[in-house]
């Protein structure tokens, strides 16, 4: 952009940003990409009689400061998916079997293999994302690359937990059963994880799947319906309520 158009105010705290830029060590190709963005950005404010000053009055410092907050909130970064997938997994296989314990007494038990997969699965998760981040982080990958690559250890753990679901079935080890107060404690655990987890990550789509997953077929449990219907209008309510939740979470960020 042709900077003689701006004010000398305006070239001012450009030519300020230049030299705060390259005192940090930035590359002189991306020192001008944000000078150019800034200028144009100033052009336009005072075409149309927008104070600059909100921009001018600031150090370069808290300039690029604020400029980073801007583009972390417009791109957030997507590491907090790794604890949240695999933390989220766990609390839905359990909270489910916990909440049945406590309302209907029903013994919950897991067997020796399902909690040693679950642990070696976890761990593997663990071990692929750190690799998917730091690959993602060090090459220059297009978006979707980015989350496909963060998408394959989620995608290979999710195969494994529902093979080892299968095998269970087939390999016979020792059961750790818990008892109702057990299963009482285990609901509160898994529902203050769940809430905490969604603080943390500031979404709330955690105890939204486990309330339309576990509470639509808790109910029709109770009605004369048979087992065929209440499968299906399960599966329409957990549909509904999990889609009016993203509905809405969409249509809060436009």
């Amino acid at each position: 952009m042709d900077r003689t158009k701006l004010s000398s105010e305006s070239n001012r705290f450009i030519e300020k940003l230049r030299l705060y830029l390259f005192s940090q060590g930035i590359e002189q190709s991306d020192i001008e990409d944000v000078a150019d963005n800034l200028a144009q950005q100033l052009y336009e404010m005072e075409q149309n009689n927008e104070p600059i000053e909100q921009i001018t009055n600031q150090s370069p410092k808290e300039y690029v400061d604020k400029l980073k907050k801007e583009v972390e909130k417009k791109n957030p970064s997507v590491s907090w998916l790794i604890p949240y997938i695999l933390i989220g997994a766990i609390v839905f296989m359990l909270f489910g079997d916990a909440l049945r314990g406590v309302l209907y007494g029903e013994i919950v038990a897991y067997s020796l293999f399902r909690i040693l997969s679950t642990v070696v699965i976890g761990l593997l998760f663990i071990i692929g994302s750190v690799f998917a981040v730091r690959y993602t982080s060090g090459n220059q990958l297009s978006e979707s690359k980015k989350y496909a690559m963060l998408a394959i250890p989620a995608v290979i753990s999710m195969l494994l937990f529902i093979a080892a679901y299968f095998i269970d079935g087939y390999v016979e080890t020792s059961l750790v059963t818990i008892p109702f107060a057990g299963s009482m404690i285990l609901l509160g655990v898994v529902t203050a994880t769940a809430i905490l987890l969604s603080v943390w990550a500031k979404t709330w789509i955690l105890p939204v799947i486990l309330i339309a997953w576990n509470f639509p077929p808790l109910i029709l449990e109770n009605t004369p319906l048979g087992v065929d219907m209440q499968a299906f209008l399960g599966i329409i309510l957990t549909v509904l309520i999990v889609g009016a939740y993203i509905y809405l979470e969409f249509q809060e960020e436009k």
